[in-house]
């Protein structure tokens, strides 16, 4: 839903002014003023389909279900491009926001300085007593406690935007990097694009604080009881998705000021990119349910800026998550990092789309007992699914982008051919594993709540 991939919603803004389809968009005016100097790509394609496939396949350039999998912490034994950055000088410093992105899960792997930034609240203790949850979807409980003073909404998941693009700046300010010289890799990992998309500062009359606590239990049971979602309540979800992205490109752009006010702009590389997408009952169900890998999912938004650019470049070839981190090693003038499987994307604008053949790219949804495959061309989507190993389904995405029609029988050498590397990726993952799996963090009950109102357990 940003501007500069072509989004321009029929939908109020937050302000209250309507627009029309075809206005600019005014949601996003930071990451559009910044894809509009930077490199834009137009068909970036994710490693997995939700947040622990995806990310190993983003932070280490290599594939989810490689090194024993990725719902355990990450492995050792996978490519370290962070720690090679902080051997070649870089000091390195993470902010997440993410119960599946913490040290517990060694995401803190090569930074020198690695934050945490998990909310401090509980739910109201009505929730945990039975017939709860069905109170707090009234609006008159919470008139009643209100008149005590009490305000019972539901506990924030992940710290706001602001409060980690505030931690980001003062990190900032306090390594001034004009007087150190030394150069640094940060990242952050904004969440409030992510469902619930509630701001919960907005949340403060009794109506509005029994609406949200109705939308969670609502598209619980969309997403894992086969619940149907009316076009009002799509539209709602909708609207709110769109103010949580205007409300994260604000922040966005309070963090490039900053970068601007400390004089370190003009020679920092920025990088927006997701790990995922959204589903918006294409396939029936809402959010980023993880056995969906179509492009609704896999196809995200990556921008590159470049020091000193203010011309910007549209790439169209299909490139892939993977090759992050082979890029920022070679844009920082760090060695590649040993095992890494993706390619450096800055041919593509150097010297041109033939200096970085067309690459394949992979994409997962990986559990101990289940394995989704999509492979993806520019021209094709083969997807391979280990509970139908004998029905596959094949795409063209040249005549049909939005991956309806499977034409396999069209297509059977092809589908060979594609056969062949999904054969070849599985066996790849039996020669990686460990022969002892990593464990599996335990979870107390706030954090499995936690998860499961993020959407990822039922």
């Amino acid at each position: 839903m940003l501007g500069c991939y072509g989004y321009s919603p029929p939908l109020p803004s937050t302000s209250g002014q309507a627009r029309t389809s075809g206005q600019a968009n005014p949601i996003t005016p930071n990451l559009d003023g910044l894809a509009a100097r930077s490199v834009r790509f137009e068909q970036a394609i994710t490693g997995g389909s939700w947040t622990q496939a995806a990310f190993p396949v983003m932070l280490t350039s290599s594939h989810a279900s490689l090194y024993g999998g990725c719902l355990g912490p990450l492995s050792a034994a996978r490519p370290s491009p962070i720690e090679t950055l902080a051997a070649h000088g870089y000091e390195t410093v993470g902010f997440s926001s993410s119960p599946l992105l913490s040290g517990e899960y060694k995401y803190d792997r090569g930074f020198s300085n690695f934050n945490e930034l998990i909310p401090e609240e509980t739910d109201p203790s009505l929730r945990h007593i039975k017939g709860g949850e069905h109170l707090l979807r009234l609006p008159w409980v919470h008139y009643l406690t209100q008149l005590f003073g009490k305000r019972m909404r539901p506990a924030r998941l992940y710290v706001s935007a602001e409060e980690m693009t505030a931690r980001a700046c003062a990190w900032l300010e306090k390594n001034d990097h004009r007087c150190t010289h030394r150069p640094f890799f940060g990242w952050l990992h904004y969440m409030d694009v992510h469902w619930p998309y509630h701001r919960e500062e907005k949340l403060v009359s009794p109506s509005q604080i029994a609406q949200a606590w109705n939308d969670i239990a609502h598209l619980y049971r969309v997403n894992w009881k086969n619940d149907s979602i009316s076009a009002e309540q799509k539209a709602h979800y909708l609207k709110l998705y769109e103010q949580a992205i205007e409300y994260t490109d604000a922040q966005i752009g309070r963090l490039l000021a900053r970068l601007d006010d400390l004089g370190i702009a003009d020679n920092t590389i920025i990088i927006i990119v997701s790990d995922h997408g959204e589903e918006f009952l294409e396939r029936g169900q809402w959010g980023h349910f993880e056995v969906n890998l179509h492009d609704e999912i896999l196809r995200v938004p990556l921008i590159i800026h470049l020091p000193g650019s203010q011309e910007g470049k549209t790439i169209r070839r299909q490139v892939r998550t993977l090759d992050l981190m082979p890029t920022i090693l070679e844009l920082g003038g760090a060695p590649q990092a040993k095992g890494m499987e993706g390619k450096s994307l800055l041919p593509l604008w150097a010297v041109g789309e033939d200096a970085y053949p067309p690459q394949i790219s992979i994409s997962e949804m990986w559990r101990d007992h289940w394995h989704i495959i999509a492979i993806r061309t520019e021209k094709f989507k083969y997807i391979w699914n280990s509970r139908q190993p004998d029905q596959p389904e094949l795409f063209n995405l040249y005549l049909d982008p939005v991956e309806k029609k499977n034409v396999l029988p069209q297509y059977p050498e092809d589908a060979r051919k594609f056969q062949s590397i999904v054969n070849q990726h599985l066996e790849r993952g039996v020669q990686t594993a460990p022969q002892k799996p990593a464990a599996i963090p335990d979870m107390d009950e706030k954090m499995i709540r936690r998860l499961r109102d993020l959407g990822y357990v039922e």
